[in-house]
């Protein structure tokens, strides 16, 4: 009886910390994304904190990344690079950006030809309009998101496990 008692402590205990990284792993993108200032081109930690715990959650952050691409919420651009037009990015902007630069997914061959071919022209700026040209898109790009995890990044992170 006492084995039986103890077995259910030890898997409340284990479920319950699963639980808990899940949801600290979206506590990181909620508290942080939304307050990056600095996305720095080559990764660079200490030029922000938002952006640094973030970087800092590693793999543990992908999955609530890719929920947040289709967040619509504005935000300002935190990349280093001049304005383009009269796009305003928003909070799924910026979780796209943070997966490019967590995991070197390339969500451009992601997108459609048109904004591949446009990405050749205008280069990054291509993703920002194909995110805010359609309602849709960023679903669109999200879905592929969640399969590439699955398919490519999951098995090789398992692969890769020490």
């Amino acid at each position: 009886m006492l084995l039986f008692h103890t077995m259910r402590f030890l898997i409340l205990i284990v479920f319950g910390l699963a639980i808990v990284s899940v949801v600290e792993a979206k506590t990181v993108c909620d508290l942080h994304l939304s307050r990056i200032k600095n996305m720095p081109f080559t990764g660079q930690r200490g030029q922000d904190a938002h952006y640094d715990a973030i970087k800092n959650a590693g793999k543990s952050a992908v999955p609530c990344l890719i929920a947040n691409v289709t967040n619509r919420r504005y935000a300002p651009d935190p990349r280093p690079i001049p304005r383009w037009g009269t796009i305003r990015t928003t909070i799924g902007h910026r979780a796209v950006y943070m997966l490019w630069d967590m995991t070197n997914v390339d969500p451009i061959k992601m997108l459609p030809r048109r904004y591949q071919r446009l990405h050749e022209q205008i280069g990054v700026y291509a993703l920002d309009e194909y995110l805010l040209d359609g309602r849709a898109n960023p679903r669109t790009l999200q879905r592929k998101l969640w399969r590439w995890y699955r398919t490519t990044y999951l098995p090789y992170m398992k692969g890769n496990a020490t």
